[in-house]
Protein backbone atom coordinates (compact mmCIF):
# COMPACT_ATOMS: atom_id res chain seq x y z
CA UNK A 1 0.00 0.00 0.00
CA UNK A 2 1.30 3.44 -0.94
CA UNK A 3 1.87 5.60 2.15
CA UNK A 4 1.72 9.36 1.66
CA UNK A 5 4.58 11.63 2.64
CA UNK A 6 4.41 15.04 4.27
CA UNK A 7 6.83 17.97 4.55
CA UNK A 8 9.40 17.42 7.27
CA UNK A 9 8.83 19.40 10.44
CA UNK A 10 11.08 22.45 10.70
CA UNK A 11 13.00 23.14 13.89
CA UNK A 12 14.47 26.63 14.14
CA UNK A 13 15.02 26.35 17.88
CA UNK A 14 18.17 24.20 17.65
CA UNK A 15 21.51 24.94 16.04
CA UNK A 16 22.91 22.72 13.33
CA UNK A 17 25.45 21.40 15.83
CA UNK A 18 22.71 20.48 18.31
CA UNK A 19 20.69 18.68 15.64
CA UNK A 20 23.79 16.79 14.55
CA UNK A 21 24.46 15.73 18.14
CA UNK A 22 20.92 14.38 18.43
CA UNK A 23 21.39 12.47 15.18
CA UNK A 24 24.68 11.01 16.41
CA UNK A 25 23.12 10.03 19.74
CA UNK A 26 20.32 8.25 17.88
CA UNK A 27 22.84 6.38 15.74
CA UNK A 28 24.79 5.21 18.78
CA UNK A 29 21.58 4.17 20.56
CA UNK A 30 20.57 2.23 17.45
CA UNK A 31 23.81 0.25 17.60
CA UNK A 32 26.01 1.87 14.96
CA UNK A 33 29.63 0.97 15.69
CA UNK A 34 31.60 1.86 12.56
CA UNK A 35 32.61 5.52 12.38
CA UNK A 36 31.93 5.78 8.64
CA UNK A 37 28.40 4.45 9.18
CA UNK A 38 27.57 7.40 11.42
CA UNK A 39 25.94 10.58 10.09
CA UNK A 40 28.56 13.20 9.24
CA UNK A 41 28.30 16.99 9.37
CA UNK A 42 30.99 19.46 8.40
CA UNK A 43 30.16 23.16 8.31
CA UNK A 44 32.21 25.01 5.71
CA UNK A 45 30.08 27.73 4.13
CA UNK A 46 26.53 28.93 3.51
CA UNK A 47 26.21 26.38 0.69
CA UNK A 48 25.21 22.93 1.88
CA UNK A 49 24.72 19.47 0.41
CA UNK A 50 22.55 16.81 2.01
CA UNK A 51 23.92 13.40 0.98
CA UNK A 52 21.65 10.33 1.16
CA UNK A 53 23.17 6.87 0.72
CA UNK A 54 21.60 3.86 -0.94
CA UNK A 55 19.75 0.73 0.10
CA UNK A 56 21.57 -1.66 2.48
CA UNK A 57 24.54 0.73 2.54
CA UNK A 58 25.67 3.53 4.87
CA UNK A 59 27.22 7.04 4.71
CA UNK A 60 30.50 5.29 3.85
CA UNK A 61 29.14 4.81 0.33
CA UNK A 62 29.26 8.55 -0.29
CA UNK A 63 32.46 9.24 1.63
CA UNK A 64 34.66 10.08 -1.41
CA UNK A 65 32.11 12.62 -2.65
CA UNK A 66 31.60 13.99 0.86
CA UNK A 67 35.32 14.64 1.24
CA UNK A 68 35.59 16.15 -2.24
CA UNK A 69 32.85 18.65 -1.41
CA UNK A 70 34.46 19.55 1.93
CA UNK A 71 37.78 20.16 0.14
CA UNK A 72 35.96 22.75 -1.99
CA UNK A 73 34.61 24.62 1.03
CA UNK A 74 31.07 23.25 0.76
CA UNK A 75 29.09 22.32 3.88
CA UNK A 76 28.01 18.67 3.94
CA UNK A 77 25.61 16.56 5.95
CA UNK A 78 25.75 12.86 5.08
CA UNK A 79 22.75 11.18 6.68
CA UNK A 80 22.32 7.67 8.02
CA UNK A 81 19.02 6.38 6.69
CA UNK A 82 16.92 4.58 9.31
CA UNK A 83 17.67 0.86 9.61
CA UNK A 84 21.13 1.17 8.06
CA UNK A 85 24.59 0.83 9.54
CA UNK A 86 23.43 -1.58 12.25
CA UNK A 87 21.86 -4.95 11.37
CA UNK A 88 19.65 -6.33 8.66
CA UNK A 89 16.97 -7.03 11.26
CA UNK A 90 16.81 -3.28 11.92
CA UNK A 91 16.34 -2.60 8.22
CA UNK A 92 13.60 -5.24 7.94
CA UNK A 93 11.58 -3.38 10.56
CA UNK A 94 11.59 -0.07 8.67
CA UNK A 95 9.40 1.44 5.96
CA UNK A 96 10.08 4.15 3.42
CA UNK A 97 8.24 6.53 5.76
CA UNK A 98 10.90 5.77 8.38
CA UNK A 99 13.67 6.36 5.83
CA UNK A 100 12.16 9.67 4.80
CA UNK A 101 11.64 10.84 8.39
CA UNK A 102 15.25 9.98 9.26
CA UNK A 103 16.33 12.85 6.98
CA UNK A 104 14.91 15.25 9.56
CA UNK A 105 18.14 16.04 11.43
CA UNK A 106 20.34 16.52 8.39
CA UNK A 107 17.80 18.57 6.49
CA UNK A 108 17.06 20.85 9.44
CA UNK A 109 20.76 21.26 10.21
CA UNK A 110 21.32 22.60 6.69
CA UNK A 111 18.17 24.73 6.73
CA UNK A 112 19.42 26.36 9.94
CA UNK A 113 22.98 26.94 8.75
CA UNK A 114 22.97 27.39 4.95
CA UNK A 115 21.37 29.80 2.50
CA UNK A 116 21.40 27.30 -0.39
CA UNK A 117 20.82 23.54 -0.29
CA UNK A 118 21.51 20.78 -2.77
CA UNK A 119 19.78 17.46 -2.05
CA UNK A 120 21.79 14.52 -3.35
CA UNK A 121 20.94 10.82 -3.28
CA UNK A 122 22.46 7.58 -4.51
CA UNK A 123 20.22 4.72 -5.74
CA UNK A 124 17.42 4.40 -3.14
CA UNK A 125 18.87 7.62 -1.74
CA UNK A 126 17.95 9.15 -5.10
CA UNK A 127 14.32 8.23 -4.47
CA UNK A 128 14.49 9.74 -1.00
CA UNK A 129 16.17 12.87 -2.37
CA UNK A 130 13.36 13.24 -4.90
CA UNK A 131 10.73 12.73 -2.19
CA UNK A 132 12.41 15.35 -0.02
CA UNK A 133 12.49 17.78 -2.95
CA UNK A 134 8.78 17.23 -3.61
CA UNK A 135 7.72 18.47 -0.18
CA UNK A 136 10.48 20.68 1.19
CA UNK A 137 12.54 23.73 0.27
CA UNK A 138 15.70 23.11 -1.76
CA UNK A 139 17.71 24.80 -4.51
CA UNK A 140 19.29 21.94 -6.47
CA UNK A 141 18.76 18.19 -6.83
CA UNK A 142 21.40 15.61 -7.72
CA UNK A 143 20.41 12.00 -8.49
CA UNK A 144 23.10 9.31 -8.72
CA UNK A 145 21.88 6.05 -10.27
CA UNK A 146 18.38 6.65 -8.86
CA UNK A 147 16.36 3.46 -8.33
CA UNK A 148 13.18 4.49 -10.15
CA UNK A 149 13.08 0.94 -11.49
CA UNK A 150 15.04 -2.00 -10.10
CA UNK A 151 16.70 -4.16 -12.73
CA UNK A 152 15.62 -7.68 -11.74
CA UNK A 153 13.33 -10.33 -13.19
CA UNK A 154 12.20 -11.10 -9.62
CA UNK A 155 10.93 -7.58 -8.86
CA UNK A 156 7.29 -8.48 -9.48
CA UNK A 157 7.57 -11.40 -7.04
CA UNK A 158 8.99 -9.42 -4.11
CA UNK A 159 5.54 -8.42 -2.69
CA UNK A 160 4.71 -12.14 -2.35
CA UNK A 161 8.10 -13.69 -1.53
CA UNK A 162 8.73 -11.19 1.29
CA UNK A 163 6.49 -13.30 3.51
CA UNK A 164 8.60 -16.43 3.02
CA UNK A 165 12.15 -15.26 2.27
CA UNK A 166 13.98 -12.95 4.67
CA UNK A 167 16.72 -11.83 2.31
CA UNK A 168 18.66 -12.70 -0.83
CA UNK A 169 22.42 -12.95 -0.20
CA UNK A 170 24.81 -10.77 -2.17
CA UNK A 171 28.59 -11.07 -2.42
CA UNK A 172 30.63 -8.38 -0.71
CA UNK A 173 34.32 -7.67 -0.71
CA UNK A 174 36.07 -7.75 2.66
CA UNK A 175 36.33 -3.96 2.86
CA UNK A 176 32.58 -3.61 2.16
CA UNK A 177 31.26 -5.96 4.84
CA UNK A 178 31.53 -3.51 7.74
CA UNK A 179 29.44 -0.86 5.98
CA UNK A 180 26.95 -2.81 3.86
CA UNK A 181 24.48 -5.61 4.50
CA UNK A 182 25.38 -8.94 2.92
CA UNK A 183 21.99 -9.31 1.30
CA UNK A 184 18.88 -7.59 0.02
CA UNK A 185 16.09 -7.99 2.58
CA UNK A 186 12.82 -8.57 0.72
CA UNK A 187 10.44 -6.69 3.02
CA UNK A 188 12.34 -3.37 2.77
CA UNK A 189 13.02 -4.08 -0.92
CA UNK A 190 9.26 -3.94 -1.38
CA UNK A 191 9.29 -0.60 0.44
CA UNK A 192 11.91 0.61 -2.05
CA UNK A 193 9.68 -0.44 -4.94
CA UNK A 194 6.70 1.37 -3.41
CA UNK A 195 8.77 4.51 -2.90
CA UNK A 196 9.89 4.35 -6.53
CA UNK A 197 6.25 4.19 -7.65
CA UNK A 198 5.32 7.05 -5.36
CA UNK A 199 7.96 9.53 -6.47
CA UNK A 200 7.52 8.56 -10.13
CA UNK A 201 3.86 9.60 -9.92
CA UNK A 202 4.80 13.08 -8.67
CA UNK A 203 8.13 13.75 -10.35
CA UNK A 204 6.71 16.31 -12.78
CA UNK A 205 6.51 18.66 -9.78
CA UNK A 206 10.31 18.89 -9.64
CA UNK A 207 11.03 22.30 -11.17
CA UNK A 208 14.51 23.28 -9.98
CA UNK A 209 17.94 22.48 -11.46
CA UNK A 210 18.62 18.75 -11.44
CA UNK A 211 21.59 16.51 -12.23
CA UNK A 212 21.39 12.84 -13.22
CA UNK A 213 24.59 10.77 -13.08
CA UNK A 214 24.28 7.20 -14.31
CA UNK A 215 26.15 4.46 -16.14
CA UNK A 216 25.03 3.27 -19.56
CA UNK A 217 24.26 -0.25 -18.37
CA UNK A 218 23.72 -0.10 -14.62
CA UNK A 219 23.52 -3.61 -13.17
CA UNK A 220 20.99 -2.77 -10.44
CA UNK A 221 18.73 0.02 -11.69
CA UNK A 222 17.20 0.79 -15.07
CA UNK A 223 19.16 3.47 -16.91
CA UNK A 224 16.30 3.83 -19.39
CA UNK A 225 13.79 4.52 -16.63
CA UNK A 226 16.08 7.08 -15.01
CA UNK A 227 16.33 8.91 -18.33
CA UNK A 228 12.56 8.71 -18.76
CA UNK A 229 12.07 10.28 -15.34
CA UNK A 230 14.43 13.10 -16.30
CA UNK A 231 12.23 13.85 -19.31
CA UNK A 232 9.19 14.11 -17.05
CA UNK A 233 10.83 16.56 -14.64
CA UNK A 234 9.49 20.09 -15.23
CA UNK A 235 12.76 21.93 -14.66
CA UNK A 236 14.27 23.72 -17.65
CA UNK A 237 17.73 23.19 -16.15
CA UNK A 238 18.61 19.48 -16.46
CA UNK A 239 22.09 17.97 -16.76
CA UNK A 240 22.84 14.33 -17.54
CA UNK A 241 26.23 12.71 -16.89
CA UNK A 242 26.16 9.30 -18.56
CA UNK A 243 29.16 6.98 -18.29
CA UNK A 244 30.37 3.99 -20.24
CA UNK A 245 30.75 0.96 -17.97
CA UNK A 246 33.93 -0.44 -19.47
CA UNK A 247 36.16 2.61 -19.72
CA UNK A 248 34.88 4.16 -16.49
CA UNK A 249 34.63 0.90 -14.50
CA UNK A 250 31.17 1.82 -13.26
CA UNK A 251 28.43 -0.73 -12.72
CA UNK A 252 26.20 1.02 -10.18
CA UNK A 253 27.93 2.89 -7.40
CA UNK A 254 29.21 6.18 -8.76
CA UNK A 255 31.13 7.39 -5.77
CA UNK A 256 33.65 4.70 -4.92
CA UNK A 257 37.42 5.10 -5.02
CA UNK A 258 37.37 3.52 -8.48
CA UNK A 259 35.38 6.39 -9.92
CA UNK A 260 36.96 9.50 -8.43
CA UNK A 261 36.81 11.26 -11.80
CA UNK A 262 33.02 10.89 -11.63
CA UNK A 263 33.08 12.26 -8.09
CA UNK A 264 34.81 15.35 -9.45
CA UNK A 265 32.25 15.69 -12.26
CA UNK A 266 29.42 15.66 -9.71
CA UNK A 267 31.24 18.09 -7.39
CA UNK A 268 31.94 20.40 -10.34
CA UNK A 269 28.22 20.60 -11.17
CA UNK A 270 27.34 21.36 -7.54
CA UNK A 271 30.09 23.93 -7.20
CA UNK A 272 28.99 25.75 -10.38
CA UNK A 273 25.42 25.94 -9.10
CA UNK A 274 26.56 27.48 -5.83
CA UNK A 275 28.56 30.23 -7.54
Amino acid sequence: MIKYLQPLALDNSLSAAALYKQDLDLAYQSGVKEELSLPYFNKQSDNGVLLIHGFSASPKELYPLTQELVSRGITVYSVRVAGHGTSMDDLINTSYIDWYNSLYYGYNALRNSCSKICILGQSNGGLLATALALYNHYDYLSLLAPAFKVKSIFTSLVPYFKYFIKYIPRPLKNDEKAYNYAGFALKPTHELLLLGQYVSQHIANIDKPVLLAISNNDILVSTKQALNMMERISSDDKTILQYDNISNKVTHILTTNKSLHIVKDIANWIERKFL
